[in-house]
């Protein structure tokens, strides 16, 4: 990857691309498979590698899932990387992108019913060697493996990349260790009352409207191609702007949200 002139990045303003795959979902299915319970809709930060390397998943038999060489099931991924080439077809956009780890091909269906400022951002997406942060599901097509793309849109910075780069690096140390942290039993039953309260303290202060947050977002992205607004998130939870900022980024990197048009907008990753 050529890091120093390689790539480029949109303004944060107008460069924002993004797109959703309105024929994407039934590319990829096959009649009559399972859907996956919301709790496995993952959304994990990979590379193009690890997208490669990824190999059918035994334990979602019959929903035709895959998993990483370390074990992590897959649902969507995201990663970011540059564009090397790309075709514009009438239903569709292929897309040739390149992280430094290897090439992967990412299609992105296209919709009739998008808005206009929703098309006219995708055209931002159509350069060679811009960096692009992409959001979808790895599909296998005549043992070739291709990203069936949901969102899609321009990087506004370089820090963008920095960032995914020691994101992948972190969520796969944290999958690592999350087996081998193991409360002290002795902590544990010291009080179980005062135990019991102070979860129960947390879930009506603190988790409580998290969730609500969460179940705002899942409902009031559904409406639109923008998803919801940060601000009206705010306006909806009554908490201080700062909080429901973390929230949102808590809530994104634990892949149960994804950014659209730019960092203010998003969806639930369904």
């Amino acid at each position: 990857m050529d890091y120093q002139g390689g790539g480029g990045f949109g303004n944060s303003g107008s460069a924002g691309g993004s797109g959703y795959s309105g024929g994407g979902g039934s590319a990829g299915n096959s009649g009559g498979k399972a859907r996956r319970s919301y709790d496995e809709q993952t959304m994990v930060p990979v590379t193009i590698r690890m997208c490669l390397g990824a190999m059918p998943d035994e334990i979602s038999e019959g929903v035709g899932g895959l998993q990483l060489e370390d074990g992590r099931r897959l649902y969507h991924v995201r990663f970011v990387a540059a564009v090397r080439s790309f075709e514009d077809f009438s239903t569709n956009v292929v897309y040739t992108l390149e992280d430094g780890t290897g090439l992967m091909e990412v299609k992105q269906w296209l919709d009739d019913n998008h808005c206009t400022a929703i098309a006219e951002m995708r055209q931002h997406t159509l350069k060679e060697n811009i960096y692009l942060k992409v959001v979808g599901q790895i599909k296998e097509y005549d043992g070739k493996k291709m990203v069936v793309a949901e969102s899609i849109r321009v990087l506004s910075t370089g820090n963008e990349l920095a960032h995914h780069m020691l994101e992948v690096v972190y969520a796969g140390e944290t999958f690592k260790r999350k087996d081998s942290i193991v409360a002290p039993q002795s902590s544990m039953m010291f009080n179980t009352n005062t135990v019991k309260g102070s979860a129960l303290h947390a879930n009506s202060s603190d988790g409580g409207w998290k969730d609500e947050l969460l179940r705002f977002i899942r409902m009031e992205g559904d409406k639109s191609d923008m998803g919801v607004s940060i601000d009206a998130c705010i306006k909806y939870i009554g908490r201080p702007s700062s909080e429901v900022h973390q929230a949102v980024a808590d809530f994104s990197s634990n892949g149960n949200l994804y950014s659209t048009i730019d960092e203010n907008y998003y969806k639930f990753a369904m």
